[in-house]
């Protein structure tokens, strides 16, 4: 029941996640946010400041220091609530989460048969590639079914 759960969960979250498509594609306006919607406001960086409870310079600090990607959560969280916004932080995979766990099982899979097959081909015991596929879609589908946490061990 607790895997059932686990797996709806992620079908859940890979469904809220696709709903931001538009997002994904523009995650954050080569001028920034606070700039741009303190422009779309109609707002001065001296007024925002005001409602920050800054300075206009560090205001002018805060937006160049988004446009590089080294700014805190804490400040964007401020600078919107300072504009009536909220700040909205998420991830979005760059694939199916699903995926993402198959690739890594598959990862995990390939590297624990790289030793045993070494081994069966210096006894001349090798298997075919279809073997060896079918071996290693098996084993996956085993590591799938069980603690997803042994994925990342590797």
């Amino acid at each position: 029941m607790k895997k059932i759960f686990k797996k709806m969960m992620r079908e859940q979250i890979q469904d809220d996640l696709n709903n931001l498509d538009s997002l994904v594609k523009n995650p954050r306006p080569k001028e920034g946010w606070i700039e741009i919607i303190r422009k779309a406001l109609g707002m001065s960086g001296l007024q925002l400041a005001k409602r920050m409870g800054s300075s206009q310079a560090n205001i002018a600090t805060l937006e160049r220091r988004e446009k590089t990607g080294n700014i805190t959560l804490e400040t964007l969280e401020k600078a919107a609530d300072a504009m009536n916004f909220r700040c909205v932080y998420f991830f979005i995979p760059n694939k199916p989460i699903d995926q993402i766990l198959e690739d890594q099982a598959r990862l995990v899979v390939k590297k624990q048969l790289r030793s045993v097959e070494h081994s069966m081909e210096l006894e001349h015991q090798g298997l075919s590639a279809e073997q060896k596929k079918r071996q290693e879609d098996d084993l996956v589908q085993e590591l799938l079914q069980g603690s997803l946490r042994d994925l990342w061990d590797y």
